[in-house]
């Protein structure tokens, strides 16, 4: 597993939450990194399983947009086959397909993953944070507000309890919008019934 923060404030810095993002580095312990961009901050400790060496590190970039992730993406090797013709990828993780499939398909990408992930992604265009949770909430995610009503997100309640008044488990199946919570599958829900006998 790895470790997970990210947010936009005009009143928090990488500096000011980076003892509370410690909290979670047994996580998360081969790397960490503080990402400032253009008004957000994402941060990911890091444990080593796929792409091993230093280009594997997140946060991964594209243009202007990153994304954080602690999860793993099923069959991502065929998606990154398809997505190669238009996007040149740096390392093996599984990860790095997000910011692509993001570019191509938005939101809607969440809904196509065969995959177990907490995710924070910054659209650099929008000046938006967007997170996201795997259907099943196999990877943990938490978000919390801040006294000045802004959202902050990371993968364990410990990281947010000192700089929000109340935590929340981040929705299974469900991602935020930079506004609100969208759900984009709900496993619950049965399409048909089977009556077939045994």
């Amino acid at each position: 597993m790895c470790s997970i923060i990210g947010f936009t404030s005009r009143e928090l810095t990488a500096q000011s939450v980076r003892e509370y993002f410690d909290r979670t580095v047994s996580r998360g312990p081969d790397a960490t990194r503080m990402a400032e961009l253009d008004g957000a901050v994402l941060g990911f400790h890091r444990l080593s399983i796929m792409g091993l060496d230093e280009r594997g590190m997140q946060p991964f970039y594209l243009g202007g947009d990153a994304v954080v992730c602690n999860g793993e993406l099923y069959g991502f090797r065929q998606l990154r086959k398809e997505l190669s013709a238009k996007y040149s990828f740096k390392s093996e993780s599984d990860c790095e397909i997000i910011l692509p499939l993001y570019r191509e398909y938005g939101a809607a990408m969440f809904g196509m993953l065969d995959a177990e992930f907490a995710m924070i992604l910054y659209d650099a265009r929008e000046k938006k944070i967007i997170a996201a949770r795997d259907p099943i909430g196999i990877r943990p995610l938490f978000y919390g507000y801040t006294a000045r009503g802004e959202i902050i997100f990371a993968s364990e309640a410990k990281n947010l309890v000192p700089i929000c008044d109340k935590v929340m488990p981040f929705p299974p199946g469900h991602y935020y919008d930079g506004e609100k919570f969208v759900s984009y599958r709900q496993i619950e829900r049965v399409d048909a019934v089977c009556y077939d006998d045994l």
